[in-house]
C-alpha cells in the first residue's frame, strides 16, 4: 500500500467519514489515534475551539506537532484506553484507523469513547 501524501482528500475512507462529522464550530474535539494530526487540522479549519490529539507513538506526535502548529491543538502521547478525562468534556470524538489497535477493545472503547 502506498503512503497517502495528499492529506485527508487522498484517504479512501475520508469521503465516507466527512459527512458523518457534525459542525465543529466552537466545539471541543478529541482525535483518538491522531497520527500525523490530519483530523485535528481539519477540526481547527472548521472552527473547533479546543482540539486534543492522542497517539501511542511518540514519533507520530512529534510529526503532528511539526505539521500543525495551531494553538488550539494539544497533543499527548497516550494509549486510547489510558487517557482519562472528565465525562462530557468532548463534543465530538474522531477516531480513524486506530480502534483496531486497542488490545482490549471492549474496555478501551467503553472507557475512551462512551464517556464523552
Amino acid at each position: 500500500m502506498q503512503p497517502n501524501r495528499d492529506g485527508l482528500g487522498g484517504a479512501g475512507e475520508w469521503h465516507q467519514l466527512k459527512p458523518l462529522i457534525p459542525s465543529l464550530q466552537g466545539k471541543t474535539v478529541l482525535d483518538l489515534g491522531c497520527g500525523y494530526s490530519r483530523h485535528c487540522a481539519f477540526a481547527a479549519e472548521q472552527g473547533a475551539a479546543k482540539i486534543s490529539g492522542l497517539d501511542l507513538s511518540r514519533k507520530m506526535i512529534e510529526e503532528a506537532k511539526r505539521r500543525n502548529t495551531k494553538k488550539r491543538i494539544e497533543y499527548r502521547v497516550c494509549g486510547i484506553e489510558e487517557y482519562e478525562y472528565p465525562e462530557n468534556m468532548w463534543d465530538c470524538v474522531i477516531s480513524n484507523l486506530a480502534l483496531h489497535y486497542i488490545e482490549n477493545i471492549a474496555r478501551g472503547a467503553k472507557y475512551a469513547i462512551f464517556r464523552m
